[in-house]
Order: C-alpha cells, then sequence, then structure tokens
C-alpha cells in the first residue's frame, strides 16, 4: 500500500547500510502479500529465450504500485487531466510519491518517481507489510495507505490510522485519515471503475481481525475469519467479495490449515472454497475470459505449488471449486512467492518469484521470474529471467502493459554474503514477449 508525501528537495538518498538493514523485514512482509485437474508441471519450456533485464532506476523503490493504465488502456485526459499511467510509492523518510510511466516505453517518469509529493507522514511498508494502494473508483483513482499523526514521534498505535489521498481538479493532492479510522493499518481498495461507492479492506494494528468500509463511512464491520494473521487479502473484481484465507473450519479437510475464503459484504456471507490438507497462500480471483468471463482463483498450495480453480460439476452435478490447472516450480528453486495475475488479449497469465529456500527474508540466494497461463497449452512453466542473468535476489514483481505489450517489473538486489549486505540495484523490468495489442483512448 502507498503512503503519503510531502515535498522531497534536498533529501539525501538512504545509504546501502541503512537499506540492507531493513530488507530482512520488508522481504517477509512483501513476499506474503493470485473439467479434470491438469497434470502438475515439474518445469516448462518457454516458447523463447527470456527477454534481456532491462534497469528501469537506480533508485531504491519498494512496494511500487501502478494506476489503471496497468491493464493496457491509456487515458491521458482521465483523473483531471493527470492521466492513469502512474506509480505511486512511499519512499525511506515516509514520503507518498505519484510519477508518471511512459506508456510507449515502459520508463519512469522522472526515473526515481519523484513527480508529485502527496503526503509526508506515510508508514513505510516495512512497518506493516505493505505500501500505499490505489483504490478505483467513479471517482477517479484514490490512494488509500497507513498514515501517521504528525505530531506524534516515534509514531505508536494509538497515533496510527487509515490514509487517504484525492487529486482535485487542479492537479495537486489533498491528504488526511479516513474518519473513525486510527489504530487501524493496510487499507486495500476495490478496483472498478464505474462504482460510485469505493470500498476498503484493512486490519487492526496487530494483524488479527480483518475489517471493511465504504471509504465515504465511519462505519466498519468485521470480516468473520478466524486464525488470519496478515496473509493474502484482496477484492474480487467487478464483485463486492474479498478473497482471503483463514483457518479451516472444523470437521473439514483443512481444519487447522491455511485454506482460502470468500467473504461477500453485501450479504455478510463467508463460504470456505478450498478442503484440504495443505496450507494456501495468495489467492486471487478474476473473471477469464478463456472460459467466458467465469469467474477463477489460484492460491499457492503449501509454497511449492500454484493452483487454479474453477467452478465445474462434481460428481453429485453440484458446482464446485475444482483444480483446472497445477504448477510446480523447478527443483533448483521450488518455491513461489509473490504471484499476481493480468489479463491480456484475450488470456490470462499469471506471473510469480520462484526462490530456492522457503525463507524469504533469506537474502543469499537468488531469486528467478516465471509465468504461467491457465489453459492446458500455455499452462506450463515460461521462464522469464535469463538464463544467463546474474545471481540476484528479484523481489515483489508487478505488471504493467504498455503500448508494447505486457512487461513485469520487480526489485532486484545483489546477493548477501558472509562479509558484504544485500545491496539494492533499483527496479528493473523484463518483458513477456507476449506482443503489442494494447488499446488506448
Amino acid at each position: 500500500m502507498k503512503k503519503q508525501d510531502i515535498s522531497q528537495a534536498g533529501v539525501t538518498p538512504i545509504g546501502v547500510q541503512h537499506c540492507a538493514a531493513i530488507l530482512s523485514r520488508a522481504a517477509l512482509a512483501l513476499c506474503l502479500a493470485g473439467g479434470v485437474a491438469s497434470a502438475v508441471h515439474a518445469a516448462g519450456t518457454a516458447t523463447a529465450t527470456p527477454a534481456p533485464e532491462v534497469q528501469v532506476t537506480s533508485r531504491y523503490i519498494i512496494d511500487y504500485e501502478f494506476d489503471w493504465g496497468r491493464d493496457g488502456t491509456y487515458c491521458s485526459t482521465c483523473n483531471s487531466g493527470a492521466g492513469n499511467s502512474r506509480l505511486a510509492y512511499t519512499d525511506l523518510t515516509n514520503n507518498l510519491w505519484v510519477g508518471q510511466v511512459d506508456f510507449q516505453t515502459g520508463k519512469f517518469k522522472p526515473l526515481d518517481g519523484r513527480g508529485q509529493l502527496v503526503d509526508t507522514h506515510t508508514a513505510l511498508p516495512t512497518d506493516f507489510g505493505n505500501g500505499p494502494e490505489w483504490m478505483f473508483s467513479a471517482l477517479g483513482s484514490q490512494l488509500v495507505y497507513t498514515r501517521y499523526q504528525p505530531d506524534v514521534d516515534p509514531p505508536t498505535a494509538d497515533s496510527t490510522g487509515l490514509g487517504i489521498a484525492s487529486q482535485n481538479a487542479d492537479g495537486t493532492w489533498a491528504a488526511g485519515f479516513l474518519p473513525n479510522g486510527m489504530q487501524r493499518q493496510s487499507p486495500i481498495g476495490t478496483l472498478d471503475l464505474s462504482d460510485t461507492l469505493p470500498r476498503i479492506q484493512y486490519q487492526d494494528y496487530n494483524k488479527v481481525k480483518t475489517y471493511w468500509r465504504q471509504s465515504a463511512s465511519s462505519t466498519e464491520a468485521q470480516v468473520p475469519t478466524k486464525g488470519f494473521n496478515g496473509g493474502s487479502r484482496r477484492w474480487v473484481p467487478g464483485t463486492h467479495s474479498i478473497i482471503l484465507t483463514g483457518l479451516g473450519t472444523r470437521k473439514t479437510s483443512g481444519q487447522g490449515y491455511r485454506q482460502v475464503y470468500l467473504y461477500d459484504t453485501d450479504t455478510d456471507t463467508l463460504t470456505q472454497i478450498t478442503d484440504d490438507a495443505s496450507n494456501q497462500v495468495g489467492a486471487m480471483m478474476w473473471q477469464a475470459p478463456e472460459f467466458n468471463n467465469e469467474y477463477v482463483f489460484f492460491t499457492v498450495k503449501d509454497g511449492t505449488q500454484l493452483v487454479v480453480y474453477r467452478k465445474l460439476p462434481n460428481a453429485a452435478g453440484v458446482a464446485a471449486w475444482t483444480p483446472v490447472a497445477t504448477l510446480a516450480a523447478p527443483s533448483n528453486s521450488p518455491y513461489i512467492w509473490s504471484p499476481e495475475y493480468f489479463v491480456y488479449n484475450g488470456k490470462s497469465y499469471i506471473f510469480f518469484q520462484m526462490n530456492t529456500t522457503s525463507d524469504s527474508t533469506n537474502l543469499t540466494q537468488p531469486s528467478t521470474l516465471g509465468m504461467m497461463g491457465i489453459l492446458p497449452g500455455n499452462s506450463a512453466l515460461t521462464l522469464l529471467t535469463p538464463p544467463d542473468a546474474p545471481a540476484r535476489v528479484r523481489m515483489d514483481p508487478e505488471y504493467f502493459i504498455t503500448a508494447g505489450g505486457p512487461f513485469i517489473y520487480y526489485n532486484r538486489y545483489k546477493l548477501q554474503t558472509d562479509t558484504m549486505p544485500s545491496v539494492p540495484e533499483g527496479v528493473w523490468r523484463v518483458d513477456t514477449q507476449l506482443g503489442g495489442e494494447s488499446s488506448t483512448k
């Protein structure tokens, strides 16, 4: 999620030693944030040699998020002329910035992302595990994030609350607290452009309880999950439902294991949608063009298998969530982290990072990036990291669909050794090589 910022003229870049000191916290927080079942793919073969890695900026920018232009529809007149091709992030001195993304090239403008200062009292992504997040609606693009009261130093639980920033007609930003939002953190907003009443979900300070509310309301409601402690939670596009994880209910196969739930905020209905003796994480749900825009979802099972589910009739003829694609990472990097999806040219793709260790905070071992589709013909693993790329930690991948096709952006770090800390190398990206068919308006 994002933080709000204030003018940062003259701020000295944070030193490498300071960056390395917070990386272990950042890694854990940012990685924990999407018929008949197909055969498990132990490793796939890319259709082409992976494209070279390209450095977008040497600036250390963590947990950046893209505006809705990331979906490949460029709108230069949206948001009072500010456009929709933007990124937002909080820097290491609690400032929230919004910068532009060149839709043609995918470059950041300016390169360090510091286009407009939005707020100066934003919580770092490492403080609660998430930075600022975009919220889309008929009101335009807004930012929701964890905010600190400006007159309390150092911040306390009582001085932490839900922040929101909206852009004025003249292009300036107005930032502040949501009413009745203190002692709450890590808000995530709905992402439906036609919605007149966007909603947010968030947690208490200790990440034990999850709440939701309409962003214009001061009344909150608690999501009735058990055992939730900061795992994956996302809005389902086109609905008012949240897909999230919690402990499996009693007398089910998933009892005692983290399972995937769907919670409808309109009806206050909670439904467990996975049920097996494994732990699930990273779930996301969307409408898949491949299946006539039916909803599908993915989850990562026990950290090593990415499973895609679709509702199909079971043996009794009742529609049930059924695995339709399953992928296991290769044996040399068997752990899957930070999965997300995008839809492009009528097909769905899931991208993720692959680690050699189950410890997401381990910065001594390299990681790579991969991608898969959800149809039998494209659900094998496609490697996105070139085979001759240097050994690096690659973390927190995000997508942006440019005029030339989808790019995957990520943070890259030199490996930590016995004598040297991990060194951040800024933001990088790789071309998925899916071609350029994105639309503009």
